[in-house]
């Protein structure tokens, strides 16, 4: 079982389509501009996945119904982790004060992130460019809360625009390098948590186009999946001293392990064809026979004619086909067609021949 660290990482995540949903989203900056949209919770450091809840763009409010859908998401996805004194980083469009209020008071959590300018809560001296001078910051404080106007310093040596940042975590005036305020260094540090695992889904994904959206969440499950089982394996495999497989190495043994107990079935059955034995086998490095036909000389199976059976009977190996036979096992009473018989001699029936299915010997009385 994971263990997340200290930092919690909440964003978006679009996985690509363009099927028919009635909550099938554009945005204009993502790669593949039209798709599904999700809010994830990740592990800052590890980049793993806590939870994940589908945005549907025309759905009822919350139950909550003085809760804007940013806080609702937030709390949703945080429940796992509350009174744990963990930080929780997200943009612009979750962060608000009642948030910030609600995680300390009630969740026991911090809260850092972007803010927007508009916000009723936020002084026109904070939004205000005049007078202000490109990279400096103006703190405002209220309580546990601390409230950041930062000019950015652009390559020209001018600011256009101020950013705001919202912190329950610093509560001190602090600058870090270059001037800029702790809070933008650390909002920096711990906002990449989503977009590094949405990044690590792109770079090995087995998406598949589809007209299905259950499909494509199906598909973005099986990433996820896939990302977390390799972060479990490193972190494993660093307790125990020895280096982890890369993750493309990884992800081809996984799906490997997963493949060959179906392949291996698959091999049990009589219709299928020599091609296909030989490409599962040549795949899994499986033995040419298989281990119990390897124990004897001959492929024990012995299909022998008793006119006491109903000539007209389908044969047992040959499922969804209208093939009739007359030959049954003596064994198993088990109806075979023609090209599953193999004949015996007298002396060779004498030996104990059996059948593959039940193991039973043959009479031998009763051969033709």
């Amino acid at each position: 079982m994971h263990t997340p660290g200290e930092n919690l990482t909440i964003d978006e995540q679009l996985l690509a389509f363009r099927g028919r949903a009635v909550f099938r989203m554009y945005i204009q900056k993502k790669p593949a501009k039209y798709g599904l949209k999700l809010i994830l919770c990740c592990d800052n450091k590890s980049k793993y996945l806590l939870g994940a809840i589908p945005y549907v763009a025309n759905q009822e409010p919350p139950p909550q119904g003085d809760l804007s859908l940013g806080h609702y998401y937030v709390r949703q996805l945080t429940r796992p982790y509350h009174q744990s004194n963990r930080n929780v980083t997200v943009d612009n469009w979750f962060t608000s004060i009642p948030l910030a209020m609600d995680l300390q008071s009630n969740c026991g959590l911090t809260l850092v992130g972007t803010i927007k300018s508009n916000k009723k809560e936020i002084p026109s001296q904070m939004r205000s460019m005049e007078g202000r001078i490109p990279g400096s910051s103006a703190f405002l404080y209220d309580d546990y809360m601390t409230l950041v106007s930062y000019a950015p310093l652009t390559k020209k040596g001018k600011s256009s625009k101020l950013v705001h940042l919202l912190s329950t975590m610093q509560s001190t005036p602090t600058l870090g390098d270059h001037g800029k305020p702790e809070v933008v260094l650390f909002y920096n540090s711990t906002k990449g948590g989503v977009d590094a695992f949405d990044q690590m889904c792109a770079t090995y994904s087995c998406s598949r186009k589809t007209q299905r959206w259950p499909l494509c969440i199906f598909y973005g499950m099986l990433n996820a999946g896939g990302i977390n089982s390799w972060i479990v394996h490193s972190a494993n495999c660093t307790s125990a001293g020895r280096p982890p497989l890369r993750r493309r190495t990884f992800l081809m043994e996984l799906a490997m392990e997963l493949i060959r107990p179906w392949a291996q079935h698959r091999l049990t059955r009589p219709t299928l064809s020599c091609e296909l034995v030989a490409l599962i086998r040549s795949a899994f490095d499986l033995p040419s026979q298989p281990p119990q036909a390897a124990q004897a000389p001959e492929r024990e199976v012995a299909l022998l004619h008793n006119s006491h059976f109903n000539p007209e009977k389908r044969c047992r190996d040959c499922p969804g086909t209208a093939k009739k036979s007359k030959y049954v096992c003596r064994g198993c009473k088990v109806s075979k067609y023609a090209r599953h018989l193999y004949t015996y001699c007298i002396s060779c029936i004498s030996k104990g021949p059996s059948c593959a299915q039940c193991g039973q010997p043959v009479e031998k009385e009763v051969v033709d």
